[in-house]
Parts: structure tokens; C-alpha cells; sequence
């Protein structure tokens, strides 16, 4: 396991861990990149790494856990935390206000890179022995080169800088930095089939390879990228949306809607809220999570701030059951358009649209950038969306295709 000395166990927490990825706990170099294909567990082997590196260490340490934005960070790196230190009974002490976490004698710092604020705060870091760096290519080269001059001081038996990402776009400056040219970094690839032996072993797993196998003769680029994991140039991405912060947002709307995607066990449910003012909308996602009934579903909804009860939700209407039982549960949930040639019309709708995501909308921004047209033997599009990692761009699909695409020529009412 780790290079550290785990001489203090509670509980066998052995079967927890991945054993396809025991060189990333046993690692010491000082930079460490963790990249491959979607679904490998990368972000959960590294939190358990951290987890065990607090929990079992004799001296006090500090750690810097780092992604593009705060409210990313959130839904992924403490997310994953937080379970994972549930799982292994493990204290997870976190201070939401200071933005910190303490495991045993580990003290976790969570930052930011968006803004001059967050830089200084990297600047003025001291002591700092382990830096985790969630989906690194969002940062820039000198962002990168600041968190290598804070690892200073501290007790820990070995200093470490960790990044962990996909490997879209050879443009990046990983790849120019640590792939074009020689480097010394300790490089560790893993792609799904590398995943806990557990996980591979559920029917949602085996159909979930099956799907990213069969992308191979849809999108070969895709492919290569999320499922062999290796370095590559997706083409024909399908929209060019930007991404904002929410102080760039208007103050006021002209209407506020939603839209969602079901899912359960291979796909997750997606929820988006939808923002328009004129022809501008803002998306934000509100909900990404598999495994959940209409139950499950109604609850949240109700639960979320600022849901009002009037607000429209557009759901999939390939599941009226669904939508029957969302309605019951008093939500005003309509079905979706749907039908011949649906699917084109609404994203040539939306092409037509300034969109804007909300930043802080982390699978909005990862699907956007992974949603691409299918394409021939040739490699040439053929009008057609490969359907993975859809769940989101769907239901924004959705909610604006349907609210706004099919008002009645009046302009009074909607279809």
C-alpha cells in the first residue's frame, strides 16, 4: 500500500482499495500524473491515498487539494472525499467557511486558480508537502509552476505533486510539457478496465465498457480518448459554448425553466436549470446522480433552492410513466418534444442561441466538451450524436427546444 507506514488499522480497509492501482499508493516521486480513459476511479484511488496518508501518519501534514474553481472542487475532489472517509470510518472534519479539512494529523487545503484572490492564497502557503491537482489540464502552465514552489517544509516522509486528468487535446501544455518532451515525472495510465474489480463486476460496469467499446466505430478520436485513454484531437464537437463565472450573469430574466434527463443504473439522472434573457441562456446543473427513483427524484427537486412550483421542468418523453409519477408528486413536469428528426432539430435550434455555463456546472462543462457528432469510416460526420456523456446536453435540449423552439405562432402560449 502506501509508502507511509500504516502500522495503526482500525479495520481491514483492504478491500476498499484498488488493487489495479497500487503503483499510485506506493509512489513517491515528486511529480506524479494519474491520466487514461473515463471511469478508471483515478479521483478515488487518489482520495484514498490522502485519506490513509492523514489517518496513519505519526507527524502533522499539509496538503493542498487544487481544481480550476471552488464550486468544481466541490462536486468532485470533497464530494469523493467525504464518501470515500464515510466508507473507511475515517474522521473527515470539514470547515466549509475556511474551505479546509482535517483527517487525523492531515490537514487538507481546498483551492482555486480563477482569480487573483485564490493565487495569493497559494502564494502564501507554507509547510506544504502533497499537492493534488484535480483534472489538471484546466490550469494553466504558470498556475502549475506557483503550486511546485509551495512545496516547502513539513514532516512528511516524501513531498509529492499529483495531477489527474483525461488527455483531450494535444494543444495542451501537459502534453507539451510532459509528453513532447522528455520528462522525469512518474506517468500512470489506467482506463476503465482498470477500475475496482468490484465495480468491473456490476451488470452497470460490463454495459457501461460495452458502450465505450462500441465507440470505436462511431467516433474513433473519442474512442482513443476516453476509452484506450490515450492523448488525441476530438473533432466534430458539436457545440462552442462558453463558460462564466456567476458575477457575470444578469441581474434579472426574462423566465427561469428546467429540463432533465433520466437515468438509474449505467446513465445518471441530470437536471439542469435554464436561464433566458433574450436570446442568451446561462445553464447550471442541479442534479448528476445515478441510482435514483422518481421518489428519490421529487424529493430533491422539492428540496432545491429556488424551485418554484410553477417553474416548468421538461423531462424525457420517452418515459411517461416517469413524468405520471413526478406529476403526482405535484411538480410541474412536462414531457419533452420528441420525434422524427427531434434530436438534429433541437440542436440546430440551440446553435442559433448564445449559451452560456454556469462554471461551477463541472458535468455540464466535462460533457460539452466531449459531445461530439458520430462519424463515418472516413471520419466525417454524419449528423448524428455519438450518445455518450449526453446526459446533460439532452436535457438542456430539452428545456430550451421545447420551451422556447415550439412557442405557437402567438406568442401567447406553448405547445
Amino acid at each position: 500500500m502506501l509508502a507511509v507506514a500504516l502500522s495503526m488499522p482500525v479495520h481491514n480497509i483492504t478491500p476498499l482499495l484498488n488493487p489495479n492501482h497500487k503503483e499510485l499508493f506506493q509512489t513517491t516521486d515528486f511529480e506524479v500524473l494519474v491520466y487514461g480513459g473515463a471511469g478508471g476511479g483515478k479521483t478515488y484511488s487518489i482520495a484514498d491515498k490522502l485519506l490513509l496518508m492523514g489517518a496513519y501518519s505519526p507527524h502533522k501534514l499539509k496538503a493542498g487539494c487544487v481544481r480550476k474553481t471552488i464550486p468544481s472542487l466541490k462536486k468532485t475532489v470533497i464530494s469523493v472525499l467525504e464518501g470515500r472517509a464515510e466508507e473507511f470510518k475515517i474522521p473527515f472534519a470539514y470547515n466549509k467557511q475556511e474551505m479546509t479539512a482535517q483527517i487525523g494529523n492531515l490537514e487538507l487545503l481546498f483551492l482555486s486558480c480563477n482569480n487573483k484572490e485564490s493565487i495569493d492564497r497559494i502564494k502564501g502557503l507554507t509547510n506544504v508537502s502533497f499537492f493534488w491537482l484535480n483534472e489538471m489540464t484546466e490550469l494553466l502552465e504558470t498556475d502549475y509552476d506557483l503550486i511546485l514552489s509551495r512545496i516547502r517544509g513539513g514532516k512528511a516522509q516524501f513531498q509529492q505533486v499529483l495531477g489527474d486528468f483525461n488527455p483531450t487535446g494535444t494543444h495542451s501544455w501537459v502534453y507539451k510539457r510532459f509528453f513532447a518532451r522528455k520528462s522525469e515525472c512518474k506517468k500512470l495510465w489506467y482506463n476503465v478496465e482498470q477500475n475496482h474489480p468490484d465495480y468491473l463486476a456490476t451488470a452497470g460496469a460490463k454495459a457501461y465498457i460495452e458502450r465505450m467499446r462500441a465507440t470505436k466505430d462511431l467516433n474513433y478520436n473519442f474512442y482513443k480518448v476516453y476509452f484506450l485513454g490515450e492523448w488525441g484531437e476530438l473533432e466534430g464537437l458539436i457545440y462552442n459554448w462558453d463558460v462564466v463565472s456567476r458575477s457575470q450573469m444578469p441581474n434579472s430574466f426574462d423566465e427561469i425553466f428546467y429540463g432533465g434527463d433520466f437515468g438509474f443504473s449505467v446513465d445518471p439522472t441530470a437536471l439542469v436549470r435554464i436561464y433566458r434573457k433574450a436570446d442568451h441562456f446561462w445553464v447550471e446543473e442541479l442534479l448528476y446522480e445515478k441510482e435514483l427513483t422518481n421518489d428519490d427524484i421529487a424529493t430533491k427537486v422539492k428540496r432545491m433552492s429556488g424551485v418554484r412550483p410553477g417553474d416548468p421542468i421538461y423531462w424525457d418523453s420517452a418515459e411517461p410513466k416517469s413524468i405520471k409519477e413526478l406529476q403526482d408528486k405535484k411538480l410541474y413536469v412536462k414531457p419533452a418534444i420528441k420525434g422524427p428528426d427531434s434530436v438534429r432539430a433541437g440542436i440546430d435550434f440551440l446553435k442559433t442561441k448564445h449559451i452560456h455555463i454556469l462554471d461551477e456546472s463541472t458535468n455540464i462543462v466535462d460533457e460539452h466538451a466531449s459531445y461530439v457528432w458520430k462519424t463515418d469510416k472516413d471520419g466525417r460526420a454524419i449528423g448524428e450524436p455519438l450518445g455518450m456523456f449526453d446526459h446533460t446536453m439532452d436535457a438542456i435540449r430539452y428545456g430550451i427546444y421545447t420551451h422556447v423552439g415550439h412557442r405557437k405562432v402567438s406568442g401567447a402560449t406553448w405547445l
